[in-house]
């Protein structure tokens, strides 16, 4: 299992006019983020285009959580 780290415990409080936006390939490689995403997400575009969008999943979040997507 890959071990998502750092976690931090700094919490990010959404507007109620943010809309988080990411797309994927079919294997999960994250293809596209708009500018709400990278500015909750912390991480700039070239870190995350071409990257499995685990990169950005908490350590807790559970697997099943996502086989629907």
């Amino acid at each position: 299992m890959k071990n998502n780290q750092p976690v931090t415990t700094v919490e990010y409080v959404l507007k109620e006019s943010d809309s988080i936006v990411s797309k994927t390939d079919l294997k999960g490689i994250i293809t596209y983020v708009n500018e709400d995403f990278l500015r909750v997400s912390g991480f700039v575009e070239s870190e995350l285009i071409g990257v499995n969008h685990n990169c950005v999943r908490h350590p807790d979040m559970p697997p099943e959580a996502f086989a629907d997507l």
